[in-house]
């Protein structure tokens, strides 16, 4: 078996995420991110921009981008405090899966304006 590291990194402007939710409205939102992350983000512009560049961060990871998975395909999730983690499914999923990709770590961090994270997901293929 070959073990596979991929990775991936997106920076976001968190006052063009703030934009964007209030040109867009609800229906963006509901694009963008899941109910359990609306619910955690609540109307921060910097919690839902580090979401949405640990989402980017993933699809860089699995060597797609969107459309071919969606923002919904991908759920940032976990506890206040404690590291946040990722939820695939869909398209998102399927990619892992054919990849191999097993294992994903992600940190997200927000500084100002700006929110930045970073994925690295691991596991193995057949040679």
């Amino acid at each position: 078996m070959t073990a596979l590291l991929r990775s991936g990194v997106d920076l976001v402007d968190v006052l063009r995420v703030a934009d964007l939710v209030t040109a867009g409205g609800a229906g963006f939102v509901d694009n963008v991110w899941t109910t359990a992350e609306q619910d955690y983000c609540g109307q921060r512009a910097e919690q839902l921009a580090g979401r949405w560049a640990a989402k980017e961060a993933a699809m860089k990871a699995l060597g797609v981008g969107f459309p071919d998975v969606s923002f919904l395909d991908i759920e940032v999730f976990g506890e206040t405090g404690k590291a946040p983690l990722l939820r695939l499914r869909g398209a998102a999923a399927a990619t892992a899966g054919t990849l191999g990709l097993t294992t994903w770590s992600v940190s997200i961090s927000h500084e100002r304006d700006l929110a930045v994270a970073f994925v690295i997901a691991t596991g193995t293929m057949e040679p």
